[in-house]
């Protein structure tokens, strides 16, 4: 960490590093849902054993914090920040029904910000969807998931897919 991220509590290179989207591969462009509620919701039964959701720069209340106290884990992976500065909370939850039956019902309560800006799922070393700046950017979606099992999700949260993008030769 360089000294300047030191002293001004910014993210570092390093943070910034990690399993990403990279561009030389194929994914989905999708709408996005209009409410976190929606999509976890809408991820109840879609997301594959072993899935990691990653929260990132909210600003949560008690409630909140006390659900990601509950459920948190050490991150099974390193994700990239979204944020900079100030370093941002980020928390690794698992995907399992019981988490996203309580936290959608929690999030019924509160503004989205107060979860995440930025929301992504994993598997080990595998992302499969990537939202930084939610709610204001389009959701993407690995490539290697069909597009079948895209369409039943973009249905779920109300929303369509956008594009396919291949990747570049």
């Amino acid at each position: 960490m360089g000294w300047v991220a030191r002293l001004s509590g910014a993210g570092s290179k390093e943070e910034g590093d990690g399993i990403r989207l990279d561009g030389a591969g194929a994914y989905w462009e999708v709408e996005g849902p209009r409410s976190f509620t929606v999509l976890l919701v809408a991820l109840r039964g879609w997301l594959p054993d072993g899935a990691v959701m990653c929260f990132e720069d909210g600003s949560p209340d008690a409630e909140l914090r006390a659900f990601m106290a509950g459920y948190s884990l050490p991150k099974q992976s390193h994700v990239p920040i979204g944020t900079i500065w100030p370093k941002p909370l980020v928390f690794h939850v698992p995907a399992s029904e019981a988490a996203l039956v309580e936290l959608a019902r929690i999030m019924e309560r509160h503004a989205e910000p107060e979860l995440a800006i930025h929301f992504h799922v994993y598997r080990q070393e595998t992302w499969l969807l990537q939202w930084y700046d939610a709610f204001s950017a389009p959701l993407l979606l690995s490539g290697s998931i069909p597009r079948e099992k895209v369409e039943v999700l973009a249905c779920r949260m109300g929303g369509r897919i956008r594009e396919a993008i291949e990747p570049a030769d």
